[in-house]
């Protein structure tokens, strides 16, 4: 399944700690809270929040390190079970362009419709 989303920061770690070698890398995405459920004085939600996505090791961030913030990728999700348990894991991440770079070509659609 691919998704899209806006990466607004990341970070990635390769290296040992106590003897333990680790390497893992993480993005953190824009998403909008779910409002279907508000009810005033009882229930409310509004805004966006962030969600953690790790990523399959270290240099899949580091690839990505250059870009400026925030900026769209498209994400390779796979939904994997242990037999108890399910979740998503990001087989891969396509950058695909920065949020400014997205505004400006948006603001130009309109203009020319």
């Amino acid at each position: 399944m691919e998704l899209t989303v806006e990466v607004i920061g990341m970070k990635a770690f390769k290296g040992n700690i106590d003897g333990k070698e680790i390497d893992s890398g993480t993005l953190y995405t824009r998403v909008k809270l779910a409002t279907k459920n508000n009810e005033d004085g009882k229930n409310f939600k509004g805004g966006e929040c962030v969600e953690e996505w790790k990523m399959p090791n270290a240099a899949s961030v580091f690839s990505m390190q250059h870009l400026p913030y925030p900026f769209v990728a498209k994400l390779e999700v796979e939904r994997v079970s242990n037999g108890s348990e399910s979740k998503e894991v990001v087989m891969s991440a396509r950058p695909m362009e920065s949020a400014s770079q997205r505004g400006r070509s948006e603001a130009a659609q309109l203009k020319a419709a």
